[in-house]
Parts: C-alpha cells; structure tokens; sequence
C-alpha cells in the first residue's frame, strides 16, 4: 500500500500544481476518518469507485465497482495552504473464516480519475471557483461483475456507510459561515454513465462485454480533449484549470458543451441589419439619380426657350 499511496500522492501534487502552483497542499491517509463527521472548517467528498483485492491467507482475489474512497479537505484561511485527509473503505474474503480487511488495489488510470474529481471539489468548496454543478468523471470498470454487493464483508457498509449510495457532492461544514456563491455561465458536462455493477463476485464469474466495456471503450476515445475552465473570480493564471491533465491519459472524460453566440451571418437580427443598410444604400442612389435627372431636364428647358432682348 505504500507504493499506492506514493502513487496518490504523486498523481495529487500534479494535479493541484497545475491550478494552484503557488498553494501547497498536502494529502494524507487516515484510517480513522469518517464520513460526514466534519471539523469546522472542512469539507467532504466521497466517490464510489472500480478496484481489486487479494485475500492474504488464501490468495483469493476479487474485484468490486462499490469501494469507497472519502475525503475531508481544509483551506487555512488567509494562507496559500491546505490538506486533505483521505481513506479508503476495505473488504474483506467471503470465503474465509476470521479473515482481515483488505486493501484495495487500483489502477493508475483510475486514481487520476478520483483524484481528478477531488481537485474540481477543492476549487468549488475552497477556493469559490469552479462550476455550480459539475458531474463526477466515472472510474473504469475493467471486467463484468455478477451478483449481489456482499455487505457483510464490506468495511463502509458494516459501518453504516452504504457504499451503494454512490458518489456524493463535497459537504460543508456548518459550523464554516457560508460565503455568497459565485455566479458562472451554465455549462454543461456530457458523461457516459457507468454501468450499474455490483460487488462481491470473484474474478472468473465474468461473463462477456457489458455496458462497462462501453464506458470504457468511451473513455479511450476521449483522449487528449481538453477539460473545462473554471469561472474564476481573479483572472489570474493560478486560477485556470489546467487544459491537459498530464502525463495521466484518458483523464479527460468531460466533454465541455457551451452556447455559441451566433455570429452576424446566423441570428435573423443580423440579417435584418444588413436588410436595411440594403435598402438605405438603394435610397440614397435613387435620390441622387433623381436630382441629376431633374438638372438635366432643367437645363434643356432653359435653353429651348428662347430669349428676347428687351
């Protein structure tokens, strides 16, 4: 687990320096830490995420879409600094008596993904910046999982902390005064949902491609597009999201929809406007045409007439 946890460590000092590179933050694994048990001050977010694990007596192993991984961050107000405390939930053999907690195992694909979504978290609840409603970029789902979540052997669960509530939004705390939110255009993020797949079942009860594959399959494709900027209350450049989450691909899983303004030659008012500069120019030309035809025949009158001298 400590090579994972340098891993997570890694992957998060990358992630928060590509949006506060002059803020230090730290992250660190407390296995006591529990959900909406908040100090003041701290906010939460929770993800229900894709990992595998390996019994230590029997060398079983088994995967499971409904592993909880939770979070509790705080920003030191007036300073360029903040931690994160973080856990994640164990499971534990169904096959052997008195077996221990194990501690599950993800890719690294995946951890980028969690910890993605935990830097979007920090912009929005710590910083006031970010979005007013954002989505939570999936985990991989690498195989099919059959059969029911086994609560009995599930840590969150038989803590009272169901892991099929799924992912949860950032809590504050509320002993923490609230702050005017900031105002941000609507934008909207268009993200596969993962397959609805359940825990417990070992690895070779998988049966075919399902829907996880398609998820995934999705998240291949999205390579290399560009993940939405935050709507900033200072135009600084500490304060853009980052356009390409490097190294880590297929990070990049919201696809940013925005409304274009129309240009002048698509809206009707445009053509309208240009309608009437049309017509004011075909105005001016028929009246010019109309005084020089008016001269000329003024002219020739004039001289048809004929003058006597008095």
């Amino acid at each position: 687990m400590s090579q994972d946890m340098e891993l997570w460590k890694q992957t998060f000092q990358e992630l928060i320096q590509e949006v506060k590179p002059c803020h230090e933050w730290t992250l660190t694994v407390d296995k006591d830490l529990l959900p909406n048990s908040l100090k003041p001050g701290w906010s939460q977010y929770q993800q229900r995420a894709f990992a595998r694990f390996q019994c230590s007596l029997c060398s079983r192993s088994w995967a499971s879409a409904q592993v909880q991984v939770l979070f509790h961050m705080h920003k030191s107000e007036g300073k360029p600094r903040g931690k994160v405390k973080m856990r994640v939930f164990a499971q534990r053999c169904q096959k052997c008596n008195q077996s221990p907690f194990e501690v599950p195992e993800f890719t690294k694909e995946n951890i980028s993904r969690i910890l993605n979504n935990l830097v979007f978290r920090i912009l929005k609840k710590c910083y006031r910046e970010g979005f007013k409603s954002m989505e939570t970029i999936p985990t991989i789902n690498e195989i099919s999982l059959e059969g029911p979540h086994d609560s009995n052997n599930c840590e969150a669960c038989l803590q009272g902390f169901c892991a099929q509530r799924g992912s949860g939004e950032a809590l504050q705390s509320p002993a923490l005064p609230s702050l005017p939110a900031v105002s941000s255009p609507a934008l909207g993020t268009a993200i596969p949902t993962p397959s609805p797949t359940r825990s417990g079942a070992p690895a070779d009860t998988v049966k075919g491609n399902t829907r996880a594959d398609a998820v995934k399959g999705n998240a291949m494709g999205n390579k290399g597009k560009a993940l939405p900027q935050p709507w900033c209350t200072v135009s600084t450049k500490a304060a853009i999201l980052p356009t390409h989450w490097s190294p880590r691909p297929n990070t990049h899983h919201h696809v940013e929809r925005r409304t274009q303004v129309s240009t002048c030659s698509e809206g009707p008012y445009c053509h309208t406007a240009w309608n009437l500069r049309c017509r004011n120019f075909n105005a001016c030309c028929c009246f010019f045409i109309l005084i020089i035809v008016v001269i000329i025949v003024v002219v020739i009158i004039v001289e048809t007439i004929p003058w006597t001298s008095t």
